[in-house]
């Protein structure tokens, strides 16, 4: 046996490290300890141990030191009236030989979701010469009928049986119970406190009913009792005294703020203090309805409301974790403590069947934090049909709570007030990431040469991605006009909307206008008419038929602006439009064949005039002194909104520039390793994780698995392709929304509802689709009706009569281009693509947030 300690640690000794070995409740324990909490000494023999070390586990040096148990006198207990129940302790006559407590620490137990409580084995009392045999029978706990029927119900893998075990000095317990930080039925923030004699295991496993006392955390007072069966001639007595209810509540309400969220404690008392002996998140689900503090869910709300839009239904492999963990390290950085750790409510980003979820249990947390209501953001999110009432009340947290975040939130309000200047900063750098990747030419570079640029940007990534965040935050902008709004009584999207279609165009709005000026440097050229209007579609040959025109020269100029960009560009598994700009000629030749053009002058002229009217008819709403006071602010907050989203969507082109050029650098290893024999096709490449590429280019010898690899990722991607994953879930639905997935009927709806994100009115036909692979599909003056879009689709806006999108809210794509192309687009119109049909006629009054299906 290793007596340094290599192969078992004390819980002073664990450090984070250690989590994915010695399982969740051993790490709360030495969490808790190490923060100065009462708990009982211990150690952990972690899952991988052997059994040869577990045979020689009672010869380490910690169990010299624990040759007796912690114990009280009995004039002691009796005074306290904690006698009662403990005939059975082996210190009721006195002290006795070391006694143990031996609990199971399942590696995924006592995580947020998965408590695994009364599951997994624990033994109590245990003597030095029965400890070897206790280990034995908790690390076999893991697969006995009981846990595996837990772990199926749960949806967690067969890999996650492993155990370690805690190993604790036992407690002589007067009194022991269990205690919620939150109320665990109504979702209250109060404690409830359940209390009986002698040791807990009882009470756990439900044979005796406790006493029950709720006390108020505002102010310590017991606001209710009740007495229960406990057992025994007292019964009728109280297991705590109401001093010792104060002690433990206070005690509570420090572990809840020390964890950030709302915990399930297991206690002692020994007739002199208390004794934590597990902690763990708040698993019991609340009431609908209710409002619990924030991260009080018994499992973990996920939105793709936002990710929708900016990934593809399924991204490659490559590309997803890649995302994923950048993400996550971004959020990190820029949220700083307004987080809770992951091991409580999960990471910022995850991915279920190969779609990316933000955390939304995390954004209910800083959103409490920070003061707001949860609805706003919902409302972003396009949640608005799952906003509670209570999600409406916004307060500030407690100050015990406030000030351990408070860094973290005055440096996220500094980075707000410095967005000018990160985003010239930000400017500057993707102008020298760029000159990097541009600078050499992968090909003739060697494979680790190659993967050092590729390292470099993966590891630039989350620092760059900084400039987005601050700019995504616009939701205090938008709250704040809309109070004002509310205040004064004038239409919030009546003053804002226009003012966002007016003025600066977006680089993706711009880009959709310059497409339209291709058309008419195409009208003017009867050769480019000709070869644009008689192809299929297709134009793979399109260079060598319109060689030396000016419309060629045109598109050039066009690609060099915009030819990094294309469908799902997030992804650099995929071409751009310099690769395959199809979509874009299918566009210019839908705009040959109208019989007038685009009028883009007095498009943006009409915005201009619709902004200004706007601005006087909220300037005659108000009074005299709020023209002084408030329009000044409004002007100036509704200026910084235009510039956010504007810059947003900069950022965004930015951020795609720097991956198309990074595609060359992938692409240089993708044909290497096909050549090489290591992949089949160049897009198999893909299907890897970085880390893998990264492995395979230091140790070639690891080649031969790729194949492998690549195989079943995308048996895995095929499989999954039918899925159809909810926006907004609990974890622990999943399983049953994926099962109903299939079953959305189409409906007879005459009207459907939806988010005005540009207003106006238009009828037309429908034109529904997926995926802007299918360009060939729209007709002009058509109503679009897409799950989401990106800037892939810009070429269909400039089609397009009308939008309707089932997701996004005022910041998407689909709200910037339909707003400053003059469009009236609706988003959030639940199962649209479903719903409506190709070749249906319908009235979108995008202003009156509503779509009518005209009946023939």
């Amino acid at each position: 046996m290793k007596v340094s300690g290599a192969a078992f640690k004390t819980l002073d000794e664990i450090t984070p490290s250690d989590r994915p070995e010695t399982g969740g409740k051993a790490f709360n324990c030495a969490r808790l300890k190490q923060a100065g909490f009462p708990v009982p000494d211990g150690i952990v023999v972690p899952a991988d141990a052997t059994d040869e070390e577990i045979a020689r586990l009672r010869d380490h040096p910690w169990f010299e030191h624990s040759d007796r148990t912690p114990s009280v006198s009995p004039s002691a207990r009796r005074e306290s009236g904690e006698l009662r129940g403990l005939a059975d302790a082996p210190e009721a006559a006195g002290e006795r030989e070391a006694r143990f407590a031996v609990r199971s620490s399942g590696l995924d137990e006592d995580s947020e979701g998965h408590s695994f409580a009364g599951i997994h084995e624990t033994r109590l009392n245990v003597t030095l010469a029965g400890l070897r045999e206790a280990v034995a029978v908790c690390r076999q706990s893991a697969g006995v009928e009981q846990a595996l029927a837990y772990r199926r119900a749960q949806q967690l893998p067969a890999a996650s049986l492993r155990i370690a075990v805690l190993i604790q000095r036992m407690i002589a317990a007067a009194t022991s119970g269990v205690a919620f930080t939150v109320n665990p039925v109504k979702g209250e923030n109060e404690l409830v406190i359940n209390a009986s004699w002698g040791l807990g295991d009882a009470l756990v496993g439900g044979t005796v009913e406790p006493d029950e006392f709720t006390v108020s955390k505002r102010d310590g007072a017991i606001t209710s009792s009740r007495l229960g069966a406990k057992g025994g001639a007292d019964s009728g007595t109280a297991a705590l005294t109401p001093a010792q209810i104060a002690e433990l509540a206070d005690l509570l309400r420090r572990i809840e703020q020390h964890y950030g969220a709302p915990q399930d404690v297991e206690w002692c008392h020994d007739g002199r203090q208390f004794w934590i002996v597990q902690s763990r998140p708040v698993t019991t689900r609340f009431e609908k309805g209710v409002r619990p503090l924030f991260g009080s869910t018994h499992d973990i709300e996920w939105t793709r409301a936002n990710l929708a839009e900016v990934f593809p239904d399924q991204m490659s492999p490559q590309a997803l974790t890649a995302y994923i963990d950048l993400l996550n390290e971004a959020e990190r950085r820029f949220m700083g403590k307004l987080l809770a750790p992951y091991e409580e409510l999960g990471p910022m980003v995850k991915a279920f069947h190969g779609r990316a979820y933000f955390n939304l249990t995390q954004l209910r947390r800083v959103c409490a934090l920070t003061g707001g209501a949860a609805a706003d953001f919902m409302r972003s999110m396009g949640h608005n049909d799952e906003i509670q009432p209570a999600d409406e009340i916004a307060a500030w947290p407690p100050l015990g709570q406030l000030l351990p975040i408070l860094p973290d939130f005055l440096s996220v309000a500094v980075k707000q007030l410095r967005a000018p200047r990160l985003f010239a900063r930000h400017q500057q750098r993707t102008s020298a990431v760029i000159a990097r990747l541009s600078g050499a030419d992968p090909r003739a570079l060697d494979d680790a040469d190659v993967w050092a640029v590729i390292d470099w940007w993966r590891l630039l990534a989350p620092e760059y991605a900084e400039i987005v965040l601050v700019l995504a935050a616009v939701m205090v902008h938008e709250v704040a006009l809309k109070k004002i709004c509310d205040q004064v009584g004038f239409p919030y999207e009546r003053l804002v909307l226009p003012q966002l279609a007016a003025g600066e165009r977006s680089v993706s709005t711009q880009q959709a206008l310059d497409l339209v000026g291709l058309a008419e440097v195409a009208r003017h050229e009867p050769a480019v008419v000709r070869y644009l209007l008689g192809d299929a579609g297709e134009y793979r040959d399109y260079r060598t038929a319109l060689r030396g025109t000016a419309f060629l020269e045109a598109l050039d100029r066009f690609l060099d602006r915009y030819g990094h960009r294309g469908p799902y560009e997030s992804d650099w598994a995929l071409p751009r439009y310099r690769e395959e700009p199809a979509s874009l000629l299918f566009a210019i030749r839908s705009h040959l064949g109208a019989s007038a053009p685009v009028d883009l002058e007095a498009l943006a002229a009409r915005q201009a005039r619709e902004a200004e009217e706007a601005w006087h008819a909220f300037e005659a709403a108000l009074g005299r002194w709020q023209r002084l006071t408030l329009l000044p602010r409004v002007r100036m907050t509704v200026r910084r909104l235009k510039w956010q989203y504007v810059r947003r969507e900069e950022c965004r082109s930015d951020l795609t520039r720097v991956i198309a050029h990074l595609r060359a650098w992938h692409l240089a290893l993708a044909d290497r390793f096909v050549a090489r024999g290591w992949l089949d096709r160049a897009n198999d490449y893909f299907l890897l994780h970085l880390e893998e590429v990264g492995a395979v280019i230091e140790d070639p010898g690891s080649a031969p698995q790729l194949r492998d690899i690549a195989g079943r990722r995308a048996a895995d991607l095929e499989a999954q392709r039918g899925l159809r994953l909810p926006l907004l879930m609990r974890e622990s639905e999943l399983p049953r929304l994926l099962h109903r997935a299939d079953a959305i009927a189409a409906g007879d709806e005459v009207q459907l509802l939806g988010l005005c994100v540009s207003p106006g009115c238009v009828e037309g036909e429908v034109v529904v689709m997926r995926d802007p692979g299918e360009f060939a599909r729209m007709k002009r003056g058509a109503i679009l009706v897409a799950p989401a879009t990106d800037p892939a689709w810009t070429p269909l806006f400039t089609l397009a009569a009308g939008v309707i999108v089932e997701v996004g809210g005022m910041l998407s794509h689909a709200s910037t281009i339909a707003r400053e192309y003059g469009l009236p687009a609706l988003a959030n119109v639940k199962h649209a693509t479903e719903v409506l049909k190709d070749g249906e006629r319908i009235r979108l009054d995008a202003t009156g947030g509503r779509v009518y299906r005209i009946r023939n």
